[in-house]
């Protein structure tokens, strides 16, 4: 039988509810959707593919998925470090974001975002940010997979004069791509302390109308938590709730200051939660109740945030993280297992942005977004269990082909879309 492309790895994770590893295992893709998976041995006499992507003594899984960021931030990197989120937020980044975030700024940032994410396993991402056709150009130049929406605030933000302009910006980029395989337009409401509660009945009477995810941070901080308890007499989770907002979808970025009633709230209303403990971690946000998230089957996806509170898009980075943290804050070496954590990391993210039936695990009748990992390197050997590697072993330069919607978009660590020397040229030139 003919095919576009085969790929074929001494370990093959299909990230199917069986959390199955299949070892000398083989990936048969046609038409973008994979049309076969199993045993290279069964399966490699039955096809002739157009091309083979022999990934030889690797990992093959599903491409890992950022369920939220701020792309075009990785301009800022390091340009405010070491400080609590509301100065570098109101001291150093809303003035910088002011300067100098423009359209050019937005897309030639957001090239080297989608670079970055690609070289590092990201098939997929969620953003949240200001002039996001440009992001979203980006993404399709790299043939990146992204849900995205226009930041939404009360102020005036570099690319909308109010909430509402924001709204129909939104609303249009919802018709413009509605038909898009590798684009998906949420609403990006920024959070309770920047959107009133008007702005956010908007957004979700929006949403509905449009049947769209809404994006938003949530309970990020001590601070945000305590100012709306004083105001509302009730916790960010609760309040949201309460004016109706989780009725609609919803990723709550971040989630860390819960109680077991917003956990209860999460759970009842299907609210998926984008897990970013690297960023948590560097603006002394906190820790977030991970394991009383995933214990309560709450939906839980992985977020790197921007990469300038972060200070990389690196996926591997924030598995490892995700999986250390709960350990010695809950003093328990069990509490976070690898392959629960390579699981947030592909299919839950998936399933939070409602894109699960189409991405986020290896099965026939899904997209091919496919990563491949080399292990064959000093610190990847030897192999007693493949999940354990990617999240305690693996680094973002040990993923070596990246396939998206069955395109070879990386091979070999050759980026075939994007001209990666111009990217960090121009990345270079930028000196705020």
């Amino acid at each position: 039988m003919k095919c576009d492309l085969v790929i074929k790895a001494e370990y093959v994770l299909p990230m199917d509810k069986k959390m199955s590893i299949i070892q000398d295992g083989l990936i048969a893709i046609n038409n973008k959707i994979i049309i076969d998976i199993g045993k290279s041995g069964e399966l490699e006499k039955k096809y002739k593919p157009k091309k083979i992507i022999n990934a030889g003594y690797g990992i093959a899984l599903p491409g890992l998925i950022n369920t939220h960021t701020h792309a075009a931030m990785v301009y800022f990197r390091g340009l405010a470090d070491d400080l609590p989120l509301n100065i570098w937020l109101e001291k150093h980044i809303w003035p910088a974001e002011k300067k100098y975030v423009k359209p050019q700024f937005v897309r030639q940032a957001s090239e080297l975002a989608c670079l970055e994410m690609i070289k590092s396993g990201i098939t997929c991402f969620s953003d949240m940010y200001f002039f996001v056709e440009q992001t979203i150009a980006a993404a399709q130049t790299a043939g990146l997979r992204i849900a995205t929406g226009e930041g939404i605030i009360d102020f005036p933000t570099p690319s909308c004069r109010t909430p509402k302009e924001a709204i129909k910006k939104t609303i249009k980029l919802i018709n413009r791509y509605q038909n898009n395989e590798l684009v998906k337009i949420n609403f990006a409401p920024h959070s309770i302390y920047t959107c009133s509660k008007h702005t956010l009945l908007e957004v979700k009477e929006a949403a509905v109308d449009k049947n769209s995810l809404i994006h938003i941070h949530v309970s990020e901080t001590k601070k945000e938590k305590e100012n709306c308890q004083k105001e509302h007499q009730l916790t960010p989770v609760a309040y949201l709730a309460k004016i109706g907002l989780f009725d609609q979808k919803v990723i709550a970025a971040h989630s860390v200051w819960l109680e077991e009633e917003d956990l209860a709230i999460y759970k009842n209303k299907k609210v998926g939660v984008s897990h970013c403990p690297t960023s948590n971690m560097k603006l002394a946000s906190g820790a977030a109740p991970l394991p009383a998230m995933l214990s309560g089957n709450i939906a839980v996806g992985l977020g790197t945030d921007g990469a300038a509170s972060n200070n990389t898009l690196n996926m591997f980075q924030e598995m490892k993280i995700t999986a250390l943290l709960p350990k010695v804050y809950n003093l328990k070496a069990d509490i976070a297992k690898a392959a629960d954590i390579v699981k947030m990391a592909t299919i839950s993210g998936a399933k939070i942005l409602n894109w699960d039936n189409k991405i986020g695990s290896l099965e026939v009748g899904k997209r091919a977004d496919i990563i491949t990992v080399n292990l064959n390197k000093p610190h990847l050997v030897p192999c007693f269990n493949p999940y354990s590697h990617l999240v305690y072993s693996a680094t973002a330069q040990d993923v070596e082909d990246v396939i998206i919607d069955g395109e070879i978009i990386m091979q070999k660590r050759e980026i075939k879309t994007m001209d990666e020397k111009k990217i960090i040229y121009q990345a270079k030139k930028f000196n705020p």
